[in-house]
């Protein structure tokens, strides 16, 4: 290798500038620096490498010094360093494994060792000659330690000197132009022609300019520098001088390349052209592991399977093994459409094999996963149950499905049951997401489950207590001789408890031998029968206090053993469960009675604030409160609850039912710090902080919901710096969102809509995030189609409005070849004689025809166009997912400056109109379109007749009004 003054100076100015503060300069421009103190009256030998010839002598010693020396130990280290990175990583094989089995900042907190490489790479330059073979590879080896501590701008700056400093030169020592012809270099090549002599493989590696561009090509992977690493990629793949021993590290960043893309099929099939770079058997069973999951995903589950299978020869990890074989049953999708129920009837017969008891665990929960991917939810939950009472020693596991349990169940609105998983989980297992979150809901639920228990058995002590006196005392008896049978005691009225009981002594008198007590066997066997005696026949469970819970699972449906106000005299055990301790429980005097009815009072309300400000179900909530305004109307802090209804009814958009609350609250509760709130929009006794930022925010969501973008992002910038995060953040995110996809602005939208995936997972708008993300990325495709589109509108030959749309599309997909299926209109329903309500009076033009066809309207009240178009989207997407089998058209019509309609048909009458609305309502605000507030829309249903009318007298009010007079507190 050929080293002119150029390089020599290159080299020492990049190795002194590392050891000394940094400098500053332009090319030109000459400067010294100040060697180290220990090199400062030394003459260095790479300041020399231009003074004397490069001899065989010469080349052969410095060679070997800073071959074994330096470049040996430095490459040590930095694989001790990725060693220890990696045996301290755990892979989790029950979902996408990690694309390589070490984290960087695992290797970046090893600092001191790769400090070390860094200083031995930098001495070993700087103290040999610089003709040597081994300085490049030194080179690389200190870019790599800048890579392995996560100094992505110092080892890109490495890379891109190892590509120019040893880039191929004339033989005067100028460098040829990469990727030119002009100078005899290859105008397609950028890579160095590598020489294959015995010699060089023998005392030398190969150049490192080539493996430089693979760590180049890492280097812009780890900080999601996707267009450049794709560059590169192409550029070498096209090479044709790229050294044919790269190629598997080539395609192994491809793969990752495609892996950071989501781009699954083409990740698999990379990886396994990039399988013998694996360090050693178990690495590369990983790997095969991993591609067979891409192929998977990909929907290549004949690829999948192979690799599945190849997972159980090469693997030493017992449990990757057992996972292998599990996913290489999941992929195997021969059984048609019932491939789940098959696949699963062998996991279970596997599951009973004594060779997998062990792994009994992980197999149901790997079947488990299989049903739910067929939504069969019950059987899901059931092996789930079963993975956590087999689990054998894998914390992590069990941990893993008591969470999946408590969220199934949760998301199926069964919160006691889902409170029970939750309790199970371990919060201080490292592998559970978002500990605080679920800290926070388990919180939440044992409340719920608290009211709930008090709600069932206050009902059932009142039920009994409504019995016949005979009756009930029968039905108390049949009860009292079920819990003795079941906590194993005698009959009452037996001699259990009424002898006192002798504790055996651990050595009996008498006895000769001084045997241990456990050890005689006559002690033992009448300890035996002393302890049933006493205790009845009980389970071995170690924890008695634990045990407690399996006797209150027995009596779980008796409520007279579980009274709110617990037992009055303090007893326990044979005396507590009598016919007169549970008698005397019973609310069958008034005192009794008003007790029981004051926990239920307090149960309810309890629930249904949970229901409604913890856990978001306002349908559950409203459900709990006005079945408590309803038995209970003199609850005092009836304000309270009148205010939550309020809020859950504005937020559904039931504005009828809100507007009767508001009313009831101001005329019973005017001096209510709550009907404050309600009336002004403001609480008198919150803090001013709190105050003014939802003052702020509410007039930026109304800013931007009626088209003043500019104006609205400028607000928000603002309040963001004072307020940060707050209620209305994700809602607003969103909308801006939108704005900037009205503006072409993609890159805005898609880094705000990732903001809102990342920020808040839990928030309905994180889902239509990702779509609204899926779409984008289509974007070009999905205008390219509509511009192809014909759009006809069959217009009514009276009003000359829209009534349904028909399209029609070119007779050849061009983008396929293959025909296009006929769209055609809906045919117009007819009206039925269903709803027959007597004649109401009508003070209005508008007319009461429930038998005509009829529209669903969603008012919506000062919103821009683009949000009446999103809107108008997301009512097309529920549609799709609820109504598949069914055609509904959707078109926008604004009435007046501040109102438009967004029109959805066809409905065969009112009744059917108004069962649409009945079940879009309760997803309105937190499915369909939950970025727009309460207030902003509303529903009404419209017929044609009445259309017109309102298109001439704008009178929406008026028109309202009618409508409630026929369908009273329908909208």
């Amino acid at each position: 290798m050929r080293v002119t003054r150029y390089t020599i100076s290159a080299a020492l100015t990049l190795i002194l500038l590392q050891l000394t503060t940094p400098i500053f300069g332009q090319l030109g421009i000459s400067f010294d620096i100040k060697k180290p103190k220990e090199y400062d009256e030394r003459v260095l030998r790479s300041e020399k490498s231009d003074q004397k010839k490069f001899t065989l002598p010469r080349r052969f010693i410095q060679n070997t010094v800073t071959h074994f020396n330096y470049y040996y130990n430095a490459n040590v280290k930095l694989n001790e360093v990725l060693e220890r990175a990696k045996t301290s990583f755990t892979d989790d094989y029950s979902q996408l494994l990690p694309f390589y089995n070490y984290s960087l900042d695992v290797t970046a907190a090893d600092s001191i060792q790769l400090d070390s490489i860094t200083y031995k790479s930098s001495s070993g330059i700087a103290l040999h000659d610089l003709r040597g073979d081994w300085v490049d590879n030194l080179y690389l080896l200190w870019g790599a330690s800048f890579y392995l501590q996560k100094k992505f701008d110092s080892a890109y700056l490495m890379f891109q000197f190892i590509n120019y400093a040893f880039a191929p030169k004339e033989k005067d020592g100028y460098y040829k132009t990469i990727g030119s012809g002009r100078d005899g270099n290859s105008a397609l090549s950028i890579s160095t022609k590598e020489k294959n002599s015995l010699p060089k493989r023998l005392l030398s590696e190969p150049p490192s300019r080539n493996d430089a561009f693979i760590w180049q090509i890492r280097n812009h992977l780890a900080i999601d520098e996707m267009a450049e690493a794709a560059s590169l990629i192409v550029a070498l793949k096209s090479d044709p001088v790229f050294p044919k021993r790269l190629y598997n590290d080539l395609h192994e960043v491809q793969a990752y390349w495609f892996y950071k893309q989501n781009m699954w099929d083409s990740a698999g099939s990379h990886l396994v052209l990039a399988l013998s770079n694996a360090t050693n058997k178990q690495e590369k069973a990983r790997w095969e592991y991993l591609a067979a999951q891409l192929f998977e995903m990909g929907g290549n589950f004949k690829e999948a399977e192979k690799y599945y299978a190849k997972v159980s020869s090469h693997t030493t990890d017992p449990i990757l093994d057992i996972y292998a074989r599990l996913a290489t049953i999941r992929a195997n999708k021969d059984g048609g459409e019932k491939t789940i129920e098959k696949n699963v009837a062998e996991l279970e017969k596997m599951a009973k094999r004594d060779k997998y008891e062990e792994y009994r665990d992980i197999i149901y929960y790997m079947a488990a996963q299989m049903q739910l991917e067929g939504n069969n939810y019950d059987a899901a939950i059931a092996l789930l149950q079963k993975s956590t009472r087999f689990a054998s020693n894998n914390p992590a596991q069990r941990n893993k499905a008591f969470l999946q349990l408590a969220e199934l169940t949760y998301s199926r609105q069964q919160y006691r049951l889902s409170y029970n998983f939750y309790d199970s989980l371990k919060i201080d297992d490292p592998s559970i997401p978002n500990p605080k979150e679920i800290a926070a809901r388990k919180k939440s639920l044992a409340i719920l489950a608290a009211s709930m228990d008090v709600i069932e058995r206050q009902d059932s002590l009142q039920r009994i207590a409504a019995m016949p006196e005979e009756e009930r005392r029968e039905y108390v008896k049949k009860l009292v001789r079920q819990i003795r049978r079941q906590q194993g005691l005698k009959e009452e009225g037996g001699p259990a408890g009424g002898s006192p009981t002798i504790t055996p002594p651990l050595f009996p008198p008498g006895q000769q031998k001084g045997e241990w007590y456990f050890y005689n066997a006559s002690s033992r066997t009448r300890g035996l029968a002393e302890f049933k005696n006493k205790w009845g026949t009980r389970p071995n469970i170690d924890n008695w206090r634990r045990s407690a819970s399996i006797v209150s699972g027995l009596q779980g449906n008796n409520p007279l053993q579980n009274n709110d106000r617990g037992n009055s005299n303090g007893q326990s055990g044979d005396d507590a469960v009598t016919f007169e301790s549970l008698y005397d429980k019973l609310p069958l005097t008034p005192e009794l009675l008003q007790k029981s009815n004051d926990s239920l009072q307090n149960a309810l309300f309890d629930l249904g604030k949970v229901y409604i400000q913890e856990i978001e179900n306002c349908k559950s909530g409203t459900e709990t409160l006005e079945h408590l305004r309803n038995r209970y109307p003199d609850f005092k802090p009836m304000d309270e609850v009148l205010f939550n209804l309020y809020y859950c009814y504005t937020k559904n958009g039931e504005t009828a039912k809100a507007a009767a609350i508001k009313k009831l609250m101001s005329d019973n509760y005017g001096g209510s710090n709550f009907t404050t709130i309600v009336t002004t929009g403001k609480d008198p006794q919150s803090k001013k902080a709190n105050s003014d930022a939802t003052k702020a925010y509410e007039n930026i969501y109304d800013l931007f919901i009626e088209g003043n973008f500019e104006k609205a992002l400028a607000e928000k910038k603002v309040a963001d710096s004072i307020y940060g995060k707050n209620f209305w953040t994700p809602q607003l995110l969103y909308i801006e969102a939108v704005y900037y996809i009205k503006q072409r602005n993609d890159s805005a939208a898609i880094t705000v809509l990732n903001a809102v995936i990342n920020e808040f997972p839990n928030s309905p708008l994180a889902i239509k995030s990702a779509n609204l993300l899926t779409v984008l990325a289509r974007r070009a495709q999905i205008e390219e189609e509509l511009r192809n589109m014909v759009v006809t509108r069959a217009t009514d030959s009276v009003a000359g409005r829209t009534i349904v749309p028909i399209v029609t599309r070119p007779a050849v997909d061009t983008s396929s070849n293959r025909p296009n299926p006929l769209v055609t209109t809906p045919p117009r329903p007819i009206g039925d004689t269903l709803n027959n309500r007597p004649p109401q009076p009508n003070n209005t033009p508008f007319a009461n025809t429930p038998a005509d066809p009829h529209y669903v309207v969603l008012l919506l009240n000062k919103v821009d166009p683009v949000f009446c178009n999103e809107a108008k989207n997301a009512y097309n997407r529920y549609n799709r997912e609820v109504y598949y089998n069914k055609t509904y058209s959707i078109d926008l019509y604004e009435l007046d400056t501040e109102n438009r309609l967004l029109l959805i048909a066809p409905f065969a009458n009112a009744q059917e109109a108004i069962l649409y609305i009945d079940k879009a309502k309760p997803k309105t605000a937190s499915e369909i379109i939950p970025w727009l507030k309460g207030g902003k829309y509303g529903y009404i249903i419209l017929t044609n007749a009445n259309f017109d009318l309102l298109k001439n007298n704008k009178n929406i009010d008026g028109y309202k009004a009618f409508l409630n007079q026929y369908f009273p507190g329908k909208f």
